[in-house]
């Protein structure tokens, strides 16, 4: 049984942005190429940007 927490408990917050419809579909697949999710995805290159950036 999973546990629901609530999202004030944790230091997630959740980003929403729009992107066009192509470029969406492109991310899906790559992130599918992967075998990871989208989101996991999306994580891992702003970390990684943030990253070289400093």
């Amino acid at each position: 049984m999973t546990q629901n927490i609530p999202r004030k408990l944790t230091a997630e917050e959740l980003v929403k942005f729009y992107v066009p419809r192509s470029l969406k579909r492109q991310l899906q697949e790559l992130a599918a190429s992967r075998n990871i999710a989208l989101s996991a995805m999306l994580r891992l290159v702003v970390s990684e940007y943030i990253k070289t950036r400093q």
